[in-house]
């Protein structure tokens, strides 16, 4: 069963000895982020961790909930990483359309996809509005931030025309007692509704959930196309409809199995100095003017946790979840331009900030045209620095796509950059011959490894990993 709410997924995680529970009173200034990021020492996922004890409040705080592959599955569905893709792809191709954004879109537009509304739910159980924000164990994870954040909530806006809704997973800084502050990318849909809001001179309405559905947690981080629903799509994962519910006082709706909502405004005009915010690039990025949320309402459900994920330098939780993202939005890409074979984004590059892409030989488009392509779809739109190689080549390997650069470097046209971004063609070019050993050979030295009596295996010599 998938879960429906973070309280069922933290037993399943518990169940499952994924789970590590620390009792001992703990200081969510700076402590807290000192003991995950020691946790997770090494590069290693560790175990979701439940703080049961944090110093100065009455709320539970979790972290690390998604930062290993197993804990994925567990929360959406142990198929996620291998099943799923595949039947995105065949949905897509079913739809008839002749791109991924409207084949996506009519894909999820079955009615057992949209989500169902309840009322009485569970997350308005309890009206902690005159408490404040100060109720919440939000953390300050590094000592240069500018301050407390919450860094895994689901923002909820919609655009004052055409009423579509978007759920964004943006930073959001804790301020007082009832003033916090939003910071949108630039493109995102939560940014194109504030200025649409603005624009009419409106206050715009911002609902913040805190956890509720998995799949919620993790579509609010997916770069999804113009037009396609967040909720939609959780009940095209999930196979079963999301169950939402009206705020209080707004028009938006929320998961009514969230544990935290927060009901605000953003007016025209009103910005705060926002940050510094220690980042995934292993800096702080700077202090800027930011919209402030001027909240009105916060509710909690009953047993609530608090979740959060420590943002820093990579491998992080957010590394996995965006193995599951990369495959996902790549079989949009895939759709739209079929001469893309796999896709690598290393935890190096941020995620979004590079990509190493093997490309199929038939591929009839120029190096320019290529990379115009690939910057114009949802994964690679923010992409920096994109590397192409041929099918026979290791993505993954850092070692042999540095190697394939440095030797394409000679050749004419490696290389193409503009808008600060940069597209590099190591692959190698046409009619040019690789040094490696025949197939036939390599099949009659596996047949015989046993009589050489030479130790490992034969993956080790590295030649025709395809062979069986």
């Amino acid at each position: 069963m998938i879960p429906e709410d973070l309280q069922t997924f933290i037993a399943s995680l518990d169940q499952a000895g994924e789970l590590a529970r620390i009792s001992c009173p703990v200081d969510p200034h700076l402590e807290i982020a000192a003991v995950q990021n020691a946790a997770c020492r090494d590069g290693s996922s560790g175990q979701a961790l439940l703080f049961e004890n944090v110093r100065g409040h009455e709320i539970p705080l979790a972290m690390n909930l998604f930062g290993s592959r197993k804990r994925i599955e567990i929360a959406l569905g142990p198929g996620i990483f291998t099943d799923y893709p595949g039947k995105l792809h065949d949905d897509l191709i079913a739809s008839g359309e002749t791109d991924s954004d409207s084949a996506l879109r009519r894909v999820l537009i079955n009615e057992q996809n949209q989500p169902i509304h309840v009322t009485g739910a569970g997350c308005f159980d309890q009206d902690v509005t005159r408490k404040g924000l100060t109720v919440l164990p939000a953390i300050k994870a590094w000592p240069g931030d500018g301050g407390r954040y919450l860094t895994l909530c689901q923002v909820f806006t919609y655009h004052p025309e055409t009423y579509a809704e978007n759920c964004g997973m943006y930073r959001v800084q804790l301020i007082d007692r009832d003033q916090a502050l939003l910071r949108c990318h630039p493109g995102s849909g939560g940014a194109e509704h504030l200025a649409a809001w603005h624009e009419h001179g409106e206050a715009m309405p911002v609902a913040i959930a805190l956890g509720g559905p998995p799949v919620m947690t993790w579509l609010a981080g997916v770069p999804l196309p113009g037009g396609v629903s967040e909720t939609a799509f959780a009940g095209y994962l999930t196979g079963k409809p999301l169950t939402m519910s009206r705020c209080r006082d707004q028009h938006l709706a929320v998961p009514a199995s969230a544990e935290i909502v927060i009901e605000g405004r953003i007016y025209p005009g009103k910005e705060l100095i926002e940050g510094p915010f220690g980042n995934h690039t292993g800096r702080y990025q700077p202090a800027a003017p930011a919209p402030v949320i001027n909240i009105e309402k916060i509710s909690m459900r009953e047993g609530v946790i608090y979740p959060c994920t420590l943002v820093g330098p990579p491998p992080r939780e957010n590394s996995c979840l965006a193995e599951l993202t990369v495959r996902t939005l790549l079989v949009l890409l895939q759709f739209d331009h079929p001469w893309v074979l796999e896709l690598h984004m290393p935890a190096e590059g941020v995620f979004h900030g590079a990509a190493v892409v093997s490309v199929t030989p038939e591929c009839p488009l120029a190096l320019t045209e290529i990379g115009e392509a690939l910057w114009r779809s949802a994964l690679l739109k923010n992409s920096r620095l994109l590397i192409l190689l041929d099918k026979e080549d290791s993505l993954s390997d850092f070692g042999q796509v540095y190697w394939r650069i440095v030797n394409a470097i000679r050749d004419r046209g490696f290389c193409h950059s503009e808008n600060n971004r940069v597209v590099i063609d190591a692959r190698l070019p046409e009619g040019t011959r690789r040094v490696e050993t025949g197939e036939k050979m390599m099949r009659l030295v596996k047949a015989r490894w046993d009589e050489y009596g030479l130790p490992g295996v034969l993956s080790r010599c590295g030649q025709n990993k395809n062979i069986r």
